[in-house]
């Protein structure tokens, strides 16, 4: 047994007579990448290639260190990193067999790769070879083929070494794409075959140059797209095995080349049969799949941008996001409405959710800002109605093929969409776009867009996309942001949302991901540590009673059914809205927590004229405070006294209240958590446009104490004035 079968037999390969082949170091086991011969000229006696990354000398070692090949001396040329290192060589023969020249790929640290020829001067190779007759790689392989073997047409050798590693016969040319000369195309004449070009403009050029001179010679061309390349990618990228490569081989050329002019996309049983169909490719498992385009809906203000920003940067990180797995693929965000600024903002926070820093972003993740641009439609209509690509679709389309992404989001449908949005012919032809781009890029461009205003005023059936039933109908994935409001109508938390897939072609409807706004970000409540979430939990709730408490009060006062806030008296209000249709379960004692915390937030007032009874004189009892919450409809003031008005203090402490009297020093705005309310508040105009809970002095101005309303009355010439007789009763009342 030669040394050339030891070592493939010794790596798992597989012998072809004279060479053997067998699986690069960190590939699978049916991996061919590394070729092995025994040649007596060259050091050691055997020849090691690699055509998919390996490092032939990295093997020879091995074998030195298993006894298999003797020491020898460590190549200065490997010590010094400085030096270039031949990394792939490759010789052209004659139909003899005899060499004419090689060409050889040389790297070096912190250069890029080059690629010399060389010709032989008796035993010694010397650069250059002009003037010696160009032959195509492996001419002899082509020459012994049978005339019905299609030849495989590849840029360079190591792809043509792979393809011939799996019992095909394939040829490449020297310098690759650049290299090609018409002369080439007469040992072809009369053959079939299959130009295989990169993943990128420079490929299809070659493939199209190479086409013309082959057919011009009376060879039949195909050109084959392998499915599946990532940009600029090629046979050594892609992730399929010998047999499924022959399967789609099978698949496109069992029957006669289509004419010109003939209908695109042919494909039934004649190719389907005996071949096993690919699994579906998903970005986002189950929720975004790669070539088609897919839609974000969301009301305004609900975190569309933030969302999409999150899942990119989830995409570029090959984090989990919100507990959907995603692949880890290079992301592009690309927004009408924010300026870098504002981007650079959210991707601080956002890092801070994952955990993540920039650096390990960069390559990965990219963001553009369109704000105030002119001109961001990506199409426009002609006269008869056809689409046409839009200079910022073609910008767009080259900065996702340059940077390599998979995952294109747009912010949003409003400044990019040209036409109609009533109209299913502008939709259906504008998502023809997006889905043109999603294949271009194997990955998936989703486009952002508002629902219609039937949405918005709670009709939520059926109104989740503005305009024709076409958005929908249109995209195989759609997803819809909302606000998560409990079907039982118990007060909802303003900072929670829900992510529903509203349509999936691939994937069972309506699956919903809960999870909540959160320091800038969004985080599911099981990611948060305990005590935060059950603190986030506690202030949430008691906001949602206390909207709850204000909804029923206005409703009351819009009856005339004044109620008090006096435990003793008969309509003490926590016991009358319990028992109302709209408490929505809430119990009493929840109405009394909330009672006592808008008395003390000077939100409701106590013992307030409603409006003139029936002796003229004015029905006293709670109302809201227009001041901090505004005047609801129905809930009339009597404007013959002046009002209370209020003021924002800060304190260290926001005491308590007990049957309506506020006593400093007590726990804060009743429990809501280890810390009361001495160090979380609600902070209007959040990054949602929606009040959210946040540590005080986060992106604001440090605090001493949390918010608290002091009431002032205007001075009315009779001293103080709290609505009490001497008695500590309230003027007016009776029960």
């Amino acid at each position: 047994m030669t040394l050339a079968q030891d070592i493939t037999r010794r790596f798992n390969g597989d012998w072809h007579g004279d060479y053997g082949t067998f699986p690069t170091p960190g590939h699978g086991p049916k991996d061919r990448g590394m070729s092995v011969k025994d040649d007596p000229a060259a050091p050691d006696g055997v020849l090691i290639h690699s055509f998919n990354g390996g490092d032939p000398l990295a093997i020879k070692d091995q074998c030195r260190d298993e006894g298999m090949m003797p020491q020898r001396d460590i190549d200065p040329a490997r010590q010094n990193s400085s030096a270039w290192r031949v990394t792939g060589s490759y010789e052209y023969v004659d139909a003899d067999g005899a060499v004419l020249y090689r060409t050889q790929r040389r790297e070096k640290a912190g250069e890029r790769k080059k690629f010399v020829a060389e010709r032989l001067n008796g035993k010694e190779w010397v650069f250059g070879i002009k003037g010696i007759s160009r032959v195509l790689y492996r001419l002899p392989d082509i020459l012994a083929a049978a005339p019905a073997d299609p030849i495989y047409l590849v840029e360079g050798e190591r792809k043509a070494d792979k393809l011939a590693s799996w019992g095909c016969v394939a040829t490449a040319v020297a310098f690759g794409a650049n290299g090609w000369q018409r002369g080439y195309a007469a040992a072809l004449a009369g053959r079939t075959v299959i130009i295989l070009p990169d993943n990128d403009d420079v490929g299809r050029d070659f493939a199209q140059k190479a086409s013309g001179d082959l057919e011009a010679a009376g060879a039949t061309v195909h050109i084959l797209d392998l499915p599946g390349l990532p940009p600029k990618g090629d046979i050594m990228d892609w992730q399929g095995t010998p047999e499924e490569f022959r399967s789609i081989i099978r698949a496109a050329f069992s029957r006669p080349k289509p004419a010109a002019d003939a209908l695109p996309g042919e494909s039934g049983p004649e190719q389907w049969d005996g071949n096993t169909p690919p699994p579906r490719r998903f970005i986002a498992k189950d929720w975004i799949v790669r070539g088609s385009a897919g839609l974000l809906g969301g009301q305004d203000g609900v975190g569309k941008s933030l969302l999409a920003q999150q899942m990119a940067t989830c995409a570029a990180s090959g984090l989990p996001f919100l507990g959907i797995e995603i692949e880890h693929v290079k992301a592009i965000y690309i927004t009408c409405e924010d300026s870098s600024d504002e981007m650079h903002l959210r991707q601080e926070s956002i890092n801070a959710a994952l955990g993540i820093t920039m650096a390990s972003l960069k390559g990965w993740l990219t963001t553009y800002s369109l704000k105030g641009q002119l001109g961001n439609e990506l199409g426009s209509f002609d006269a008869q109605g056809g689409i046409l690509p839009t200079k910022r679709y073609k910008q767009i389309r080259q900065a996702a093929l340059s940077f390599g992404a998979n995952l294109i989001f747009v912010d949003n449908a409003a400044h990019v969409f040209p036409g109609n949005e009533n109209a299913r012919h502008d939709v259906a032809a504008f998502l023809g776009l997006l889905e043109r781009l999603s294949l271009e890029i194997d990955g998936a461009v989703v486009l952002l867009a508002h629902p219609n205003k039937q949405h918005a005023q709670g009709n939520k059936q059926g109104n989740e996309t503005s305009g024709s039933t076409g958005w929908s109908a249109h995209v195989r994935n759609r997803l819809f942001l909302d606000w998560n409001t409990p079907d039982d109508g118990a007060p909802s938390d303003p900072d929670e949302r829900v992510l529903r897939r509203s349509k999936s072609n691939y994937a069972a409807r309506g699956e919903e991901v809960q999870f909540r706004w959160h320091k800038w970000a969004f985080v599911r409540d099981g990611d948060l540590p305990a005590n935060v979430g059950a603190e986030i939990a506690a202030v949430a709730r008691a906001n949602g009673e206390n909207e709850r408490f204000l909804s029923c009060l206005a409703k009351l006062t819009e009856e005339r059914r004044n109620v008090s806030h006096s435990r003793s008296a008969g309509n003490y209000a926590p016991k009358v809205m319990a028992a109302m249709p709209s408490a929505g379960g809430m119990k009493a004692r929840q109405f009394e927590a909330a009672l006592n915390r808008l008395l003390h937030l000077q939100a409701v007032l106590a013992a307030q004229p409603l409006w003139k009874g029936a002796d003229r004189k004015p029905v006293l009892g709670l109302a809201i405070n227009p001041d901090q919450n505004g005047v609801r409809e129905g809930a009339g003031r009597f404007d013959e006294k002046p009002q209370k008005t209020a003021r924002i203090v800060f304190a260290e402490t926001c005491g308590t209240v007990r049957d309506g009297d506020a006593e400093n020093g007590g726990k804060p705005c009743g429990t809501v958590g280890e810390r009361g309310c001495s160090s979380i508040s609600y902070l209007e105009g959040a990054a949602l446009g929606d009040a959210a809970p946040i540590d005080e002095g986060e992106r604001g101005e440090p605090k001493s104490g949390p918010s608290r309303i002091e009431p002032v009355s205007p001075d009315l010439g009779n001293g103080p004035d709290d609505d009490l007789d001497p008695n500590g009763n309230i003027l007016g009342w009776s029960d």
